[in-house]
Formats: C-alpha cells, sequence, structure tokens
C-alpha cells in the first residue's frame, strides 16, 4: 500500500510541475489580454519612464507600460514566452492607449 501512495504522490507532483505554468500563463494572457493586471507574477523591475513595470512569471515576462509622452500617458501590457523575453529599450510591440491628462 505504501508503495502505491508514493507511486501516486509522486505522479501528481509530475503533473503539477508540468501543468502549473501552463496554466498561470493562460490565465495571466487572459488578463494582459483585457489590459489588467496580471497575479501570477512577481515584480522584477520599475522603469523611471512614467512607471513602466516588468513582472516576471513561471517561465514568462509582463511589461506593463506606462510611458509619459507630450500628449498624454501610454499605458498597456505585454507578454511574452521564455526564451522571447522583450528588452524594454526596444519599445513596445502593440500600439499602447493614449491617457490625455487634464
Amino acid at each position: 500500500m505504501k508503495k502505491y501512495k508514493k507511486l501516486i504522490s509522486f505522479i501528481i507532483s509530475i503533473i503539477i510541475i508540468v501543468f502549473f505554468p501552463l496554466i498561470t500563463y493562460r490565465i495571466d494572457s487572459k488578463l494582459v489580454s483585457k489590459d489588467k493586471r496580471p497575479i501570477f507574477v512577481i515584480r522584477t523591475a520599475l522603469l523611471k519612464d512614467g512607471g513602466t513595470t516588468i513582472f516576471k512569471g513561471v517561465g514568462y515576462q509582463v511589461i506593463k507600460w506606462n510611458r509619459m509622452t507630450v500628449t498624454g500617458t501610454e499605458f498597456g501590457y505585454e507578454i511574452y514566452k521564455y526564451p522571447n523575453y522583450r528588452d524594454v529599450n526596444d519599445g513596445p510591440t502593440k500600439e499602447l492607449k493614449i491617457i490625455t491628462e487634464r
């Protein structure tokens, strides 16, 4: 009976290790597509360009763009899978929303 418990716990551990990154990426990807903050990430950097923030998850990177411009603030989220992490100095790949300040 102990062998079966060890085998079952081993199989469950493997399933969690394999599927956890996929599940967290899918959830955070849905949030990012709606321009909402992802849940399963930690902040790794905060830039002084208006508040652009870099987050890292298990196997992916999220960038929250918040850049000050002449016309207002550019805002938006982008998500990238490993190994295709983005350098923020290259700028965003999608068109960001512009929030005008009044």
